[in-house]
Parts: C-alpha cells; sequence; structure tokens
C-alpha cells in the first residue's frame, strides 16, 4: 500500500475516533437491567468481536433477529458507541448483534465483507442455544455502516458474489434478509468520489474512500470505472429487502439517501424515508433516541420493520 494512503487513513481513524469517544460520553446510557449484554468473538484478531443484547424474560422464546454494523468512514467506530440504540430494539423483543470489523487502512476491501460473514456465521451458530428466529433478520447501520448493510444485501440479491470473492461463509443459503435500516448511509463509491456530485462534499469522504479501497486518491476513480472497481459497490435490483432510509437535514450524505430511494422506487421495493432535523439534523445523529426527535425516528423505522416482515416481537415495558 501507498505509505501516504496508509498515513493518512491512520491518521484520520485517530481524528475520528477522538471525535466518537465526545459522542459516546453524550450518547451512551447503561444496558437496560431487563436485558442481558455480552461480548463474543468471530476471530482471534482485535476488531473481530460481536456484542449481544437480548431481554432477559425472553430467554425461552424465539426471537427475531436485529443486526448492526457501525459506521465511521470504513477508518473508525466505536461499536459501543451504538449500544444504547441497538439496546432499544433488545427492548422491543429482538436478538440483537453488534459487529465490529477492522478499520481501513488496516484492512482494505474486501477483507471487511469477509470479516462481516464470518461474524455472521457466529450468530448463526447461536441459533439453538439463544433460540433465534432466523426467519425473520433486520439489517441496520449508519454512514458506512449503511454501505455494509446494502453490500451484505448484494449478495442475497446476487448470491453468485460469494464464489467471484471466494467468501467461504458457511450459512450462505440459509441467509437472508428481511428489512433494511439506514441511518444516513452511502453505497455509491463513484458518486461519492466525483466532484460534480453533492455527495462528495462530505468531509474527507475521497480520504476515507482511498483508505478503504487501499489506493491512492489520483487511483480511485480509475479503479471505480473497472468492472472490479464497480462490483465494490452493490447493484440495487429487484432482489434487494425493504428498507427505511433515513437521512439528515445537514448532511451531505442525504444526496446517497435520495439516490438509494430513487432507485428503490424504480425497481418497486417497499420502502420509506425519514428526514432528521433540528437536533438530529447532523450526519449519523439519528441513532441518538436519548433525545425526542432520535425516539421518533427510532418508532418509525420499528413501524416500517413490523409492517413489512409482519412480524411483532414481544411487546417491550418502555
Amino acid at each position: 500500500m501507498d505509505k501516504s494512503v496508509y498515513y493518512r487513513g491512520k491518521l484520520g481513524t485517530v481524528w475520528y475516533n477522538f471525535t466518537e469517544s465526545l459522542a459516546y460520553v453524550a450518547l451512551h446510557r447503561p444496558t437496560p437491567k431487563s436485558c442481558a449484554y455480552r461480548r463474543i468473538r468471530y476471530g482471534n484478531e482485535k476488531k473481530q468481536y460481536i456484542n449481544l443484547c437480548a431481554r432477559k424474560d425472553l430467554a425461552a422464546v424465539r426471537k427475531p433477529v436485529f443486526i448492526y454494523v457501525h459506521g465511521g468512514g470504513w477508518i473508525s467506530g466505536i461499536t459501543e458507541m451504538r449500544d444504547t440504540y441497538v439496546a432499544e430494539w433488545a427492548k422491543r423483543g429482538y436478538f440483537t448483534a453488534s459487529i465490529s470489523y477492522t478499520y481501513a487502512p488496516d484492512k482494505t476491501y474486501p477483507a471487511q465483507l469477509f470479516e462481516l460473514f464470518a461474524a455472521l456465521d457466529e450468530i448463526y451458530a447461536l441459533e439453538d442455544a439463544e433460540l433465534l428466529d432466523l426467519g425473520t433478520i433486520v439489517l441496520a447501520g449508519e454512514s458506512a455502516g449503511g454501505y455494509f448493510i446494502l453490500k451484505l444485501a448484494d449478495f442475497t440479491a446476487h448470491p453468485e458474489l460469494f464464489d467471484r470473492y471466494g467468501i467461504p461463509f458457511k450459512n450462505k443459503d440459509r441467509f437472508h434478509v428481511d428489512a433494511l435500516v439506514s441511518h444516513c448511509g452511502c453505497f455509491d463509491l463513484k458518486n461519492l468520489t466525483d466532484p460534480q456530485k453533492p455527495q462528495s462534499a462530505f468531509p474527507d469522504i475521497k480520504m476515507m474512500v482511498s483508505s478503504f479501497l487501499g489506493l491512492p486518491r489520483g487511483k480511485v476513480r480509475a479503479y471505480l470505472a473497472t468492472e472490479a472497481g464497480a462490483l465494490a459497490s452493490p447493484k440495487i435490483t429487484r432482489g434487494f429487502p425493504p428498507a427505511f432510509i433515513i437521512s439528515a437535514e445537514r448532511d451531505a450524505l442525504r444526496f446517497e439517501a435520495q439516490d438509494l430511494a430513487e432507485q428503490y422506487k424504480a425497481l418497486g421495493i417497499p420502502y420509506a424515508t425519514f428526514e432528521g432535523t433540528g437536533i438530529i439534523g447532523n450526519h449519523a445523529w439519528t441513532i441518538a433516541t436519548i433525545v425526542k426527535k432520535g425516539k421518533s425516528c427510532l418508532e418509525a423505522s420499528v413501524r416500517f420493520v413490523e409492517h413489512v416482515t409482519g412480524r411483532t416481537p414481544t411487546a417491550a415495558s418502555l
């Protein structure tokens, strides 16, 4: 890897994890006493772990599964900063799993996809012990996590991708996704790096994509124009699951959300949109369930998921 790509990415990791640590202090709340919280590993490397959370009173009940993938521009992200948001889904009767993965540039595309599918295999292995209903799976994430959940859905719509990438996913014949919840997510790497597109104005996005792909900035656009490079962005087709698409009014990535909604509309796939305004009008602050507007976003997404899955988990005491 080009040294300048590596060192810019590592500097970005330090800076953005510092800002995330401040968000963690502001947003994090203790796990509800009604829920059991623990960590398991899906590999031996530092970031290869999953935070699990589920209601204690549902230990003997089959539970639908809510899987969260954190964002952070591919180069950062404190998994535990999302615990408070994810716990809200656990309180509503879901078995939740929040996946950590290795940042770029220490690992570059598609290494994180291999990690995420290894984590999914670990979640599937819990089916009997934790009484998981793997017939209902919801994927959620924010920012780069929104990219990852769409990329995971890409494999369900195009299963030939498993062979193309060479990903040894044990449960590929069972894996499906019933709904997506994307908080200020991105998905089109070409648009993110195209100066003619408004989403390219997102702070440091060119550095982030460069770090993720492990390429100098001057080579990113040429790579994305190739067949292999085009594969890095999920190809939205009719096989994609319904999506709750969340944007924020002061976020340049709102244009990614708008493009995604337009593609869903053209394909006739069920979707709904929500715009974060006011206190949650900045990038990814729609996961801030400690504020009233964040709670309204959460409730709207829960209603959407219940509608498209036809599944209402055991009511929680909120």
